[in-house]
């Protein structure tokens, strides 16, 4: 597998013109709820070993393929490129001295250099502690490392039911784990 920095190099140079500046890149055994975190001001990009070499080992005879920022990767090396190149999106907006979120400008960037979507679609790993909190309509789950602090409604059902508006409904029901 290629190294990192090499990896950072040429996606730079293909998708970047070079501009942006070296930056740190490591792997994260704590990151387990996003692929990979950028710190633009400090140039620091941590990756997750869960999501992105994890998740695709299977005792199966097909390995699993997931859905990174939109592109199909059935490998942890097609995925590592994706969410890198996600990352770099991030410090190229902060280069040019705009604002670094999912602005229209990042998702104008994204579909550019060939990623229709800004969210990763690997199965997250259930969390060791913390909570799952489901939903009694459509049975999905939603793990999480703290209890919410309020009442929280499924997403999906308060948009396809109420119009996106919160219905108590939909509560999610939460249990520690």
């Amino acid at each position: 597998m290629q190294s990192l920095q090499s990896l950072y190099q040429e996606l730079n140079a293909a998708f970047f013109d070079g501009i942006l500046p070296p930056c740190r890149i490591r792997w994260s055994r704590q990151l387990t709820r996003t692929a990979g975190n950028i710190d633009v001001k400090n140039c620091s990009i941590k990756l997750s070993v869960p999501l992105l070499r994890d998740a695709f080992h299977s005792d199966t005879l097909f390995a699993p393929e997931h859905t990174v920022c939109g592109v199909p990767c059935a490998s942890p090396e097609a995925a590592l490129r994706e969410i890198l190149k996600h990352e770099m999106i991030h410090l190229w907006l902060h280069v040019q001295g705009l604002p670094s979120g999912h602005t229209p400008a990042f998702r104008d960037k994204a579909r550019a250099i060939g990623q229709p979507r800004t969210r990763h679609n690997i199965a997250l790993p259930t969390p060791r502690n913390g909570w799952i909190y489901s939903c009694a309509c459509c049975r999905n789950e939603f793990p999480r490392r703290r209890r919410y602090g309020r009442a929280v409604a499924c997403s999906a059902c308060c948009k396809r039911f109420n119009g996106g508006q919160y219905d108590a409904r939909f509560k999610l029901r939460g249990r520690r784990v």
